[in-house]
C-alpha cells in the first residue's frame, strides 16, 4: 500500500496546528479536506517542486486532530 503523506498548509500566517488547510497527497494526487470530504485539488502540485513552500509536513494523527478539532468548532 502506497504511503500517504500529510501537510498543514500555513499561508496567510497560519500555523501548523491551526493551518490554513489540510492536505494530503494519496497515490500522486493531492486531495484537500473540504466539508467533511476529502476532494481532489491541483492547487498543491507546486509543493512537489519547490515553487509552493507554506506547508508543514503533519503525520495522520496530527491531520486527524486538526480535522476533528474544526468539525467541533463549527458545531459550536
Amino acid at each position: 500500500m502506497p504511503e500517504v503523506q500529510y501537510y498543514a498548509i500555513t499561508k496567510y500566517n497560519t500555523t501548523r496546528n491551526n493551518p490554513f488547510s489540510v492536505v494530503r497527497l494519496k497515490e500522486g494526487v493531492f486531495e484537500e479536506y473540504e466539508n467533511g470530504a476529502w476532494v481532489q485539488t491541483a492547487q498543491y502540485d507546486p509543493i512537489l517542486i519547490g515553487e509552493f513552500v507554506d506547508y508543514e509536513s503533519i503525520n495522520q494523527a496530527e491531520a486527524l486532530e486538526i480535522i476533528k478539532k474544526r468539525k467541533n468548532r463549527n458545531v459550536q
